[in-house]
């Protein structure tokens, strides 16, 4: 998560508000760098509370503007994002605003020096109502006299200190967000031979495929349960091997497949962090039920 990244895309001209609306928001999940970034459509939409039509032509416009690049995955039907971070810097600079002519900066007669760099209207009468561009971009944060009230009339200069605004210091992050950013991948592993020894074994996790999956289902667990540490969550993780997937006949192997030639079905933990397979667990698509019996879509809970 980039909350500087996030600040400047607020400071940027996008063109189209749905789609600056979508780009913070990937801004929120990228790295600094703009990458790592692949949050799911029901989770923009979501967060970015736009219409569900709309994301698609939102997209569509960050794309061919050059403001992110997308891939899209057939296989799962996901995408991963990059941010163009160069075009951001860009469009949230402040740098190469024109300049005021100071001849035009008068007052009873007085010099004054160069009222620095603002975008609009000149200084008028009195120096006091130097206006602000449309974006802000020159911050007034003192007018100071260099000669005292008894001696304002006696030709002594006086002059505006401009200077540019400082970047907002990041706020500190929530436990949630903390707990969501940090994915302890060898913890996660454990638990799932731990609960499912029945599924294959894990040997190696590096691909970035597997990590980015992993962090992503890490993130919405921790998110939806709004954990505040790393053990709540751990604990919240095992609770969902067990009841939504240990116990399931299907996900565990024990029914016999329909061609008696094919092999029961084998879970991995690759299959179980496929976004659209996490979501048919978590909607309860594989809970045991008896013949002739109404399916439940309640169980298990979406909090898990």
């Amino acid at each position: 998560m980039s909350l500087i990244l996030s600040f400047k895309v607020g400071k940027c001209y996008v063109g189209n508000r749905t789609a600056k609306d979508i780009l913070r928001c990937l801004a929120d999940y990228a790295d600094d760098n703009g990458e790592n970034c692949f949050p799911g459509r029901e989770t923009i939409v979501r967060e970015s509370e736009i219409h569900r039509n709309s994301f698609a032509d939102a997209l569509k416009f960050l794309e061919e503007n050059g403001w992110i690049n997308v891939t899209r995955h057939q296989k799962n039907n996901s995408n991963s994002y990059s941010i163009n971070v160069e075009k951001i810097e860009f469009g949230s600079s402040h740098k190469n605003v024109p300049t005021v002519d100071t001849n035009l900066c008068q007052h009873k007669n007085r010099s004054t020096q160069k009222c620095a760099t603002v975008d609009t209207n000149l200084c008028k009468s009195g120096h006091k109502n130097v206006s602000r561009s449309s974006h802000d971009l020159v911050n007034i944060q003192s007018y100071i006299h260099t000669s005292s009230e008894q001696d304002s009339d006696a030709g002594e200069e006086e002059h505006f200190a401009l200077t540019s605004p400082e970047e907002d210091t990041p706020k500190p992050q929530e436990p949630v967000t903390k707990v969501a950013n940090r994915c302890p991948i060898k913890k996660f592993i454990d638990i799932y031979h731990e609960t499912l020894p029945m599924g294959t074994p894990v040997r190696t996790w590096k691909s970035a495929k597997r990590i980015k999956s992993m962090k992503a289902r890490w993130k919405e667990l921790v998110e939806d349960e709004k954990c505040e540490s790393e053990e709540a969550a751990l604990s919240i993780l095992r609770d969902f091997f067990t009841n939504a997937i240990a116990s399931s006949n299907f996900l565990t192997g024990k029914i016999a497949p329909r061609n008696p030639n094919d092999a029961p079905f084998q879970i991995s933990l690759e299959w179980i962090l496929t976004e659209g397979n996490w979501d048919k667990i978590v909607d309860g698509h594989y809970v045991n039920r008896k013949k002739n019996t109404p399916q439940n879509n309640s169980y298990p809970p979406r909090g898990y």
